[in-house]
């Protein structure tokens, strides 16, 4: 096998996901855009929203700090361009160790390597593979913007917004071929990097936090993002330096791929440490051996999250009672402002984080089989329904843990910062946002029963879809019989309006009966792996 071949196979394993990305990228921009327009096509409602919005601590926390609201470009660039690159880099941390770690982990890169071609040459021809995915994420994504935007935002700063949106991506391609010489899974390389991704947003949050500490926004590409201002002050150097870090981190990834062994990582594992082996007794044990990295990694985000709500609540709940917020918040059925307003909007995003949590818990369940692991469990007294039963059962747990998670971060930080809403209320909230994530993981099982290859993306691109719709929709006027195909369309922003148990028991129940489809899908097929 020569390296163009293996640069072929990479392209044809990361094309689709790029493709998917730059459209939704397109999709998003175009309608921010146009839905601006419609929404607030008063100056004076403009000038409102701009000073709600950056007077609102608790939004540029989240979103950054705004420039030029009060233009179609400024509030284009506010909205999009944070959401968008993270993303697009999700992709680019998962397609990177996907290739670089999850190869070596299914043993095809022992099949290659028995050939004429060197591990380096390898990784290089890896590389090259995975950069042109990305190429063509930046060229449909530029090509979207300025065909899509620049009647409204110039042909030039619209180039500029999708150079700016991807370059994040291209930095976590980078982080991700790092990881995956520095682990020896790829579940491992994928925790540190989203450690790595968590601790870009954590510095960009406390850059953003108070004037003094500004400068902190040169220590993370997500400071280099916004300090780019594609749309309203353009500066192209800080979008140049995060390309050039991706290039200087591939270049490093390849410079340790000899100095490692096969299917090993830099980062010695603890292989010698003693064993425990105390909830190894059966399917549902190994499955929590399993999961409690991912458990432990979204409890800590989520509860960290949890306490930003909490510390930003008050103030930003204050800067939010005037007109242009209280119109903003009716789009999710909250009719007055305050605390309570803002913890439900901000527990919304609890929802989609849970979400996207569930769809890693249907990929984690997919490795299983892929790298063979199941099959010797299964040539033990395993049922596959035990086997499938136990995973559904911990993945719950996961969610659990981290929807209590971020209800407990949130009311601790309520303690301290007087927040106004009570443990009874945050934990209506904390339950309200797992229906979604249940029915979710039940989708995912049945499609790991029916297409096991397609599970985990598929499961993702349910999120993905839905958390687009809800998007698009909040911009411009979308058929109710559509949105209603969005999973988080049918979450109330609990505490602030009260839950809708009917439809938080339709999806659950609906979850269940896909699970127990999946399972029985599941009993019929051969396991496929590899």
């Amino acid at each position: 096998m020569t390296t163009r071949v293996l640069t072929r196979f990479a392209v044809s394993r990361s094309w689709r996901g790029a493709l998917a990305v730059a459209a939704s990228n397109v999709l998003v921009t175009v309608t921010a855009v146009l839905g601006y327009t419609a929404a607030y096509p008063d100056p004076a409602d403009r000038v409102t929203l701009a000073e709600s919005i950056g007077s609102n601590p608790g939004l540029v926390a989240l979103f950054g700090e705004p420039v030029a609201l009060e233009t179609q470009a400024g509030f284009t660039e506010w909205r999009v361009s944070l959401v968008l690159a993270l993303v697009a880099a999700v992709w680019a941390l998962f397609a990177a160790t996907r290739l670089m770690r999850g190869e070596e982990e299914s043993g095809r890169a022992d099949v290659v390597l028995a050939g004429p071609v060197t591990r380096t040459s390898a990784a290089a021809a890896t590389v090259r593979g995975l950069a042109l995915s990305l190429a063509l994420l930046v060229v449909v994504t530029v090509v979207g913007f300025v065909a899509g935007t620049a009647a409204d935002l110039g042909a030039a700063r619209a180039a500029g917004l999708g150079l700016a949106v991807c370059s994040l991506a291209a930095v976590m391609a980078g982080v991700g071929a790092l990881t995956s010489q520095l682990a020896d899974t790829r579940r491992r390389a994928l925790a540190i990097g989203a450690a790595v991704l968590g601790a870009f947003y954590v510095v960009r949050v406390v850059a953003d936090s108070r004037p003094s500490l500004n400068g902190l926004r040169w220590a993370t590409p997500l400071g280099w993002l916004e300090l780019s201002r594609p749309l309203t002050e353009p500066d192209p150097w800080p979008v140049l330096l995060g390309y050039v870090l991706a290039v200087v981190l591939a270049v490093v990834a390849l410079g340790l791929v000899s100095r490692r062994d096969v299917g090993a990582g830099l980062l010695v594992s603890q292989d010698s440490a003693r064993a425990r082996v105390a909830v190894l007794r059966g399917p549902a044990g190994l499955a929590v051996r399993l999961a409690r990295g991912s458990a432990l990694g979204w409890a800590l985000g989520l509860g960290s999250f949890g306490l930003l709500i909490g510390l930003v609540a008050r103030t930003a709940a204050e800067a939010m009672a005037d007109a242009a917020d209280q119109d903003a918040l009716s789009g999710f059925g909250i009719t007055e402002t305050g605390t309570t307003a803002y913890v439900g909007v901000s527990f919304v995003l609890v929802t989609l984080a849970l979400a996207v949590a569930a769809a890693g818990q249907v990929s984690a369940a997919r490795d299983e089989e892929e790298s063979g692991r199941l099959d010797t469990l299964l040539a033990a007294p395993v049922s596959r329904w035990s086997w499938l039963g136990g995973r559904v059962v911990v993945a719950t747990g996961v969610l659990a843990a981290a929807a209590a998670a971020a209800v407990g971060g949130a009311w601790l930080a309520g303690r301290v910062s007087d927040l106004g809403v009570s443990a009874v209320d945050l934990a209506t909230a904390g339950v309200n946002a797992l229906p979604a994530a249940l029915f979710v993981l039940g989708l995912g099982m049945l499609l790991l029963g029916v297409v096991p290859r397609l599970a985990g993306p598929l499961t993702y691109s349910v999120v993905a879809g839905s958390f687009l719709l809800e998007i698009v929709g909040s911009a411009v006027e979308l058929p109710e019989w559509l949105l209603s195909l969005s999973v988080l369309h049918h979450v109330q922003p609990a505490p602030a309006v009260d839950p809708d148990w009917t439809a938080a028991a339709v999806l659950v129940g609906l979850g269940v009966a896909l699970a127990l489809a999946g399972g029985a899908a599941l009993r019929v097929r051969d396991l496929q792996t590899g």
